[in-house]
């Protein structure tokens, strides 16, 4: 079952190590990807699981996606600008890279990653790795 925060659980986070940019994106900022806003991103989840001090608490990660295939597949620029996206859409791009062998060098764009997710609001999104697959295929042709 999924952990549901309250108001004053999102109103107390504070962005953890992205706290510049969970500011700069503002209230309104809804991932591009999976179209969650802040509050759906927030998420119970434990924190340094490999370590003696693991602990719980709430994350919402945002990142910075970029295009890491300039200069791959004959183009000299990105397929698409850099795009702030949530940690679960940045974590399906990588997972999707990894479990399809596809090259480290393609990324995936947000709207790409929008078609081969299924976002659970204060989840982990779930993967459909066969569309990503489909769209690295069209893409390349």
């Amino acid at each position: 079952m999924t952990k549901i925060p309250t108001i004053d659980d999102y109103q107390n986070y504070d962005g953890l190590h992205c706290h510049k940019l969970w500011v700069e994106v503002g209230e309104n900022w809804i991932c591009p990807s999976c179209n969650r806003n802040k509050f759906q991103i927030l998420r119970w989840t434990t924190r340094f699981p490999s370590k003696p001090n693991a602990f719980e608490a709430w994350v919402a990660v945002l990142h910075r996606h970029h295009d890491h295939s300039q200069g791959f597949m004959s183009v000299n620029r990105g397929r698409f600008p850099e795009t702030v996206i949530c940690d679960q859409c940045n974590s399906a791009d990588g997972a999707a890279k990894r479990k399809l062998r596809l090259p480290k060098d393609f990324s995936f764009a947000p709207y790409e990653i929008a078609m081969f997710v299924t976002a659970i609001p204060h989840g982990k999104h779930k993967i459909n790795f066969d569309a990503a697959r489909a769209i690295y295929e069209a893409i390349n042709i």
